[in-house]
């Protein structure tokens, strides 16, 4: 009868299911019995006692579930199916993981977008009130103007450093050249009487820091590149409203200011250039002659300069003689428009080539020679490009304007 009795260790559920195995072998004759076993061994007050179905149910359930799953584990088959199993679900867990990761990273870098677009917002606001731009006409407003003009802002590297044979290039010297690039686009909008101007931010205005060379050869943090740019811009954009009736500003982002190094885990789109718009946005909110537009085409951007269709890129992810047929074969197929002109940068050198009827055009930086092109001897000079249109026969000229 010892056997019978609940051992110190055993709870409820286990005493019961060793008294079912008793049953099963035998032991005890029935359930009836085994129920009366059960309430002397487990209640103290027999007002608590529970009928025989109240116990054999539980066991009987417990016993399949056990001879269903159990007592399969001890066949090699299904050890064997349990392991591939385990491997899948381990499968699962890591995709997960990796791709939680990869969400983490974007959530990081659109935190730190968000804090240095509210940082430079706050910045360019406080500026509005200690240093406001003026933007009082030094001309007549040309109504019956036939000319508009597209100025192209393109690769300043605004904190790069370079001392070479052919160019000496740092942040003083970029803010004088894009004096002289305001001072001679002024001039030239002024003797083509040109009403409106397209002022296009091809990218790669800070140097940033992607790979070690840039960080050896960068004078400033990026942020601090980001907020001093911007302002040069929003000073040059300032300056040039005040000899054409209306600015139009659009913007792409070049490859110097991603926010990840590496460029095979980078998302192109995630790039911190695209905050200087807003900038741009809140510092010149108070100039009614000049509109900041947001591009609708990604990293492309698409103009209608006197009814003639422009596409601009940075450059980085295209050959440039394969470009117009590029651009003209998407946006045909995407948007039902044929493409007149391409303007791209980042090669940091001259070059226009025509096919099919489209007319390409590689602006030159406003950096220059860097240790890069030195090295390799690929020498161009600093400059930027002001090209001017009409109407009837769409570029009438193009100012290649060379900076010193």
């Amino acid at each position: 009868m010892d056997d019978f009795k609940k051992r110190p260790d055993e709870n409820e559920r286990q005493y019961i299911w060793r008294i079912g195995q008793m049953v099963d072998a035998g032991r005890i004759e029935n359930w009836e019995a085994a129920s009366s076993i059960i309430n002397s061994e487990c209640r103290d007050d027999d007002s608590d006692y529970k009928v025989s179905c109240a116990y054999r149910k539980p066991y009987q359930n417990a016993k399949g579930y056990y001879e269903d799953v159990f007592s399969r584990m001890v066949n090699d088959e299904y050890a064997r199916q349990l392991a591939e199993e385990k491997d899948e679900l381990f499968k699962i867990k890591r995709q997960v993981f990796d791709q939680r990761r990869e969400y983490n990273k974007l959530l990081i870098s659109d935190a730190r977008s968000d804090h240095l677009t509210d940082c430079l917002i706050e910045a360019a606001n406080k500026l509005n009130d200690d240093r406001p731009l003026g933007f009082d006409k030094a001309i007549s407003p040309l109504s019956d103007s036939e000319n508009d003009a597209v100025l192209v802002f393109s690769d300043w590297h605004y904190g790069m450093t370079t001392d070479n044979i052919w160019n000496t290039y740092n942040t003083e010297i970029c803010k004088d050249r894009v004096k002289q690039l305001v001072y001679k686009a002024k001039k030239y909008i002024i003797q083509n009487k040109v009403q409106t101007l397209y002022v296009v931010l091809l990218g790669d205005a800070v140097h940033g820091s992607i790979h070690t060379g840039c960080r050896v050869a960068s004078e400033e943090d990026t942020c601090d590149e980001f907020m001093n740019v911007s302002e040069i811009i929003a000073e040059a954009l300032s300056e040039l409203s005040t000899v054409v009736d209306y600015i139009k500003v659009y913007s792409t982002y070049g490859n110097h200011a991603r926010t990840i190094q590496n460029k095979n885990d980078s998302v192109y789109s995630d790039n911190m250039e695209k905050i200087v718009p807003w900038w741009l946005r809140q510092r010149l909110q108070y100039n009614p002659d000049i509109e900041i537009i947001d591009s609708e085409y990604k990293e492309f951007i698409r103009m209608n300069v006197k009814g003639h269709n422009i596409v601009c890129v940075h450059g980085d992810l295209d050959r440039f003689k394969d470009l117009g047929a590029t651009v003209n074969t998407l946006f045909t197929k995407k948007f039902g428009e044929t493409i007149d002109f391409t303007i791209s940068g980042d090669k940091h050198h001259l070059e226009e080539f025509e096919q099919f009827g489209i007319e390409s055009i590689l602006v030159r930086s406003l950096c220059g020679s860097d240790e890069y092109a030195n090295n390799h001897r690929l020498y161009s000079s600093a400059g930027q490009s002001l090209l001017i249109f009409n109407e009837e026969d769409g570029r009438v000229c193009t100012y290649n304007i060379k900076l010193k």
